[in-house]
């Protein structure tokens, strides 16, 4: 189900070790255009037949989606702004949908306390970074924050476990999000 609901190039990176020298090469075209399909494919399979619960973890509420591999995948949309440290048990890739996310890397622990980023980035629409376990990072995303995170094999020890309600609620904000986009795309219009 991944190979059909992710863009390529999301295997390749979550493949990938921490050595630099092995960041794989993918061509610009399977790197672009990716944005406007994805959000078609998310929106087809975003609903409640989902076995797995969604939770909130990291200042995101986190959606699954379908998967029939040994990677779990999640829209996840922005419920709070501030920035927020995460530690991964394995490697990650987050495409980011819509919105902006701020990300700061540290070199070690003493500099993540004294928030002496040794790397700042920031993302916007059909941009993609990947976090390998062990880094120590902080995020923060803006208001309009929605991400597909896909993970290289589930991770344990999730978050918070989100009400029906509250599900109910950050499922039709997704999904404004997305159409919206789709919309966009499909009528030419800037994002």
């Amino acid at each position: 189900m991944n190979d059909v609901l992710l863009p390529s190039f999301v295997g390749q990176l979550l493949e990938h070790g921490r050595d630099p020298g092995e960041v794989p090469e993918i061509p610009a075209r399977a790197a672009t255009g990716w944005l406007a399909p994805l959000a078609v494919r998310v929106l087809s399979v975003l609903g409640p037949h989902v076995q797995e619960r969604p939770f909130l973890a990291h200042g995101y509420a986190h959606l699954p989606l379908p998967s029939g591999d040994d990677r779990a995948t999640y829209l996840r949309i922005a419920t709070h702004y501030a920035m927020t440290p995460w530690s991964l048990p394995t490697t990650a890739v987050v495409l980011t949908i819509t919105g902006t996310t701020s990300l700061k890397m540290y070199q070690d622990p003493a500099d993540q306390t004294a928030d002496r980023p040794q790397y700042l980035r920031e993302c916007g629409p059909e941009q993609v970074f990947a976090i390998h376990p062990g880094t120590l990072g902080a995020m923060q995303s803006s208001p309009a924050g929605l991400h597909v995170l896909a993970f290289r094999r589930c991770a344990a020890g999730r978050g918070s476990p989100i009400t029906s309600h509250a599900r109910a609620a950050t499922v039709r904000r997704a999904r404004r999000k997305l159409e919206d986009l789709v919309h966009m795309s499909s009528t030419g219009g800037q994002q």
